[in-house]
């Protein structure tokens, strides 16, 4: 029953370790824009999404070449590691966002702030990743391929 419980303890670290990431930064940085500007309005609101969205789509769009290229990724371990250490890529994206509120209005800031946090987020993220790939690749390959 435990070794059940663990497989499946990994198996959500495995699936959600980025992701759960990006789901602090996000809300860390829409609180951060409400401190410092006020209560937003449904309008931004709705351009704080777009700001995010947008920031995802450019760097698809970059990465894939401009959708033509198949995109591939590290081996899962690698993923957990890079999320695991991924305070540079969170705090990168949510500082940002800060940055941004005490030098603009904020019609702009609202989507430009989620743009700018989401987008460091992605790009910080990958070199966090990057560095879990160097820690030790030939390990995680093995481990890979062993399944755990």
């Amino acid at each position: 029953m435990l070794h059940d419980y663990v497989r499946g303890l990994n198996t959500s670290v495995l699936n959600n370790s980025a992701a759960y990431g990006y789901s602090v930064t996000i809300t860390a940085t829409f609180a951060v824009l409400n401190v410092s500007l006020g209560s937003p309005s449904v309008f931004d609101v709705m351009m704080f999404v777009v700001g995010a969205i947008a920031a995802f789509s450019i760097i698809d769009l970059a990465a894939s070449r401009g959708f033509k290229k198949r995109l591939r990724g590290d081996p899962p371990e690698v993923v957990v590691l890079g999320s695991a250490i991924g305070f540079m890529s969170a705090t990168a994206g949510v500082g940002s966002a800060a940055l941004l509120a005490a030098v603009l209005e904020a019609g702009v800031t609202w989507p430009l702030g989620s743009l700018v946090a989401s987008a460091l987020y992605v790009l910080v993220l990958a070199a966090e990743i990057t560095l879990a790939a160097r820690i030790d690749p030939g390990d995680v390959e093995k481990r890979g391929r062993r399944g755990g």
